[in-house]
């Protein structure tokens, strides 16, 4: 290699290393939220944990939590925007194959508060509440709220659509509307809240009512009428033939005895 080589590699790996640095230079001094933003985002994660189902009953089934960490927002010094992120909490719920035949059902709960865009409607397994925020959560306020149930495509079917159906049914919606545009509860306030009470599996297909076990000795017993709309009572249902045969019966048989006959 020649004197000029020699001297130019250097000089090149030291140019590339300094240009790398300057194009990262503004990564050298990174910024976590501010305050204000924390306390929102703790806030939104409190609020959102409260709305979210408890798990239903069924045997072996489990649930578990995520949020969004405010400890990992540490962003460039110079990219620093207020209120630039989303708020997010899941929670996921794992239902073994009680035959061990199958991978475990995973079915999860995902609430997402202030997104630049609403998701595609997914049926009755989805919703958004507000209107999308371009800027997410500038002026950390409550600009949109969406809600998503969401299944793995491996799992017993059955399963899968009861679980998935039982859970979006008990999405309180109502009150994850209501969080839109107000001012967020306390992370004391919320953690007071009620929380979403177990939410019962929802059968797959209808089945019939299994009648009570009869009671050896015990009378039937007495239909009740039916009635209208207005509360009226309805006439019950007309008598049998036979019970009409057996009642002028009877009534021949009383008249002999009176007549002596």
């Amino acid at each position: 290699m020649s004197s000029t080589k020699t001297t130019l590699f250097p000089l090149v790996l030291a140019a590339l290393f300094f240009h790398a640095r300057g194009v990262h230079a503004d990564c050298v001094d990174t910024v976590p939220l501010s305050a204000p933003e924390r306390d929102f985002m703790l806030r939104a994660n409190a609020a959102l944990k409260t709305l979210l189902p408890s798990a239903p009953s069924a045997e072996g089934l489990r649930a578990s939590d995520a949020d969004t960490n405010p400890d990992q927002f540490n962003v460039c010094k110079g990219e620093k925007k207020q209120g630039d992120f989303t708020v997010r909490v899941s929670r996921k719920f794992i239902w073994p194959d009680p035959k061990k035949h199958s991978a475990d059902t995973v079915v999860t709960v995902n609430f997402a508060m202030n997104v630049k865009n609403f998701a595609a409607p997914a049926g009755n397994y989805s919703g958004a509440y507000g209107s999308p925020s371009p800027t997410l959560s500038a002026g950390l306020k409550v600009n949109n709220v969406e809600w998503k149930v969401d299944a793995a495509s491996y799992g017993v079917r059955e399963q899968i659509e009861q679980l998935r159906g039982s859970l979006a049914a008990a999405i309180e919606r109502d009150r994850l509307a209501a969080l839109v545009g107000k001012p967020l509860p306390s992370v004391a306030a919320s953690a007071a809240m009620k929380k979403t009470g177990p939410t019962p599996l929802i059968a797959t297909s209808a089945t019939a009512t299994a009648s009570a076990p009869a009671v050896p000795g015990a009378a039937p017993a007495a239909a009740t009428p039916a009635s209208d709309n207005t509360g009226t009572a309805l006439p019950g249902p007309a008598p049998s033939t036979t019970d009409t045969l057996k009642e002028a019966a009877d009534t021949v048989q009383k008249l002999r005895g009176l007549f002596g006959r």
